[in-house]
């Protein structure tokens, strides 16, 4: 493919602007999240081509996950309450899924990846500036384009994209020598996760920083550990997470935390008697917001499932049964399993677990596993952990000259 490795460079450029535009974009607009995703999947694909097998052995794994679960997701429209939206979201799903693969191919064709880190960095610092100026104006940076009034929690999507990528961008720009810089990086994201409201990603970078200390001491026996974890609270989730809400003690502490915690539990307790009927198949691919009885309400008049469940293995087992949430697990152990034997700097692997530590919680506790902003916020991260993982990897620069090339 002659055209295409010409053009190298410039599909290289043009994800330099992607992983730039990253978290500003999450911080203005975050539906441009997705949008942004599948162009730098396009420029991914175009890059990783070229190469070749050598390119896709990093997705050999992954691939037959991602392509079971959207298959069954599509095959969930025989069963689903909605049949033709199921078949949309498998759709969406393919493409999604598609970019997201070919960006982790492309993260070893990067010919310049400081250059790609420093683009990154520039655009989480813009991100910052961002984030402050629309949460001090109350949105009016896009007032003039806001067709609703602006809320708060409008800026939960960028505070978690920060949550995920903070930690492994400041391990390695302390690895290239700029301590000062990462130190301050890491203080200046953590005092605007802390500034804003998502309690979300501000509970999943508080974990994650505990996280990356541990796994710095002890990280292969940690990798097991949370991958033997993660498989058994996502195969476990309808008896661990519903019957939350019929202990008095946890009722109570929710309702003295805050009230969206009180009503997490109600939602989960009404998905897990709706798993109960159908825990082989589930209801079909993202038919959360139209399983029978969900437009019900508790006694406080709050509904029973606004969208989705809030929690990503109860989604999981409500819409796609028993193999979907078996496939999820195969994948959160496999991540886990992955990072614990990756031959990286020992700092960097403690930090990108970090990062994984507070994409776990974030999934267990708000969005729909579905939202597009999610999953190419998410892929985006594994793209530039990857690609960081090769400037932090590289042998340390002479102090004197504090370069990161």
């Amino acid at each position: 493919m002659p055209v295409l490795a010409r053009a190298a460079p410039l599909f290289e450029l043009g994800l330099d602007i992607c992983v730039f535009l990253f978290l500003p974009v999450l911080a203005l607009a975050s539906r441009g999240a997705a949008p942004l995703a599948a162009t730098a999947g396009v420029l991914a694909l175009g890059l990783a081509a070229p190469a070749g097998e050598r390119a896709w052995q990093q997705v050999r794994g992954a691939l037959p996950l991602f392509a079971a679960l959207v298959a069954w997701g599509a095959l969930s429209a025989l069963w689903a309450v909605e049949p033709q939206r199921s078949l949309v979201v498998a759709a969406q799903l393919a493409g999604m899924f598609a970019a997201g693969l070919a960006l982790i191919a492309a993260s070893r064709e990067i010919a310049a990846p400081a250059r790609l880190v420093g683009a990154f960095a520039a655009g989480l610092l813009v991100a910052l500036a961002v984030a402050v100026a629309q949460d001090a104006t109350h949105g009016e940076l896009t007032a003039p384009l806001a067709r609703r009034g602006f809320v708060t929690p409008a800026l939960n999507q960028v505070e978690n994209g920060l949550a995920f990528a903070l930690l492994p961008l400041a391990a390695t720009l302390a690895r290239r020598g700029h301590r000062l810089f990462a130190a301050a990086l890491t203080a200046a994201g953590a005092a605007v996760i802390a500034l804003l409201v998502g309690d979300a990603g501000r509970v999943g970078f508080a974990l994650g920083v505990a996280a990356a200390l541990l796994f710095y001491l002890w990280r292969r026996p940690l990798a097991r550990v949370a991958a033997a974890l993660s498989v058994a609270v996502i195969l476990a989730a309808p008896v661990i997470f519903p019957p939350l809400a019929q202990i008095a003690a946890a009722r109570h502490g929710a309702q003295d935390v805050k009230f969206s915690l009180w009503h997490r539990l109600e939602i989960w307790s009404f998905v897990g008697g709706r798993i109960g009927e159908r825990p082989l198949f589930g209801w079909g691919l993202d038919a959360s917001r139209a399983i029978p009885g969900g437009n019900g309400t508790t006694p406080e008049g709050w509904q029973l499932l606004p969208l989705h469940p809030h929690n990503a293995p109860l989604q999981l087992w409500l819409e796609l049964g028993a193999p979907g949430a078996a496939l999820f697990a195969l994948f959160a152990a496999r991540l886990w399993l992955a990072l614990g034997a990756a031959p990286w700097p020992r700092a960097f692997a403690a930090a990108a677990a970090g990062s994984l530590v507070a994409a776990f919680t974030v999934g267990l506790g708000a969005y729909g596993i579905w939202q597009e902003w999610l999953i190419a916020s998410e892929f985006l991260t594994l793209f530039l952990i990857l690609v960081m993982a090769r400037v932090a990897a590289q042998p340390m620069p002479d102090r004197r000259l504090g370069s990161i090339s």
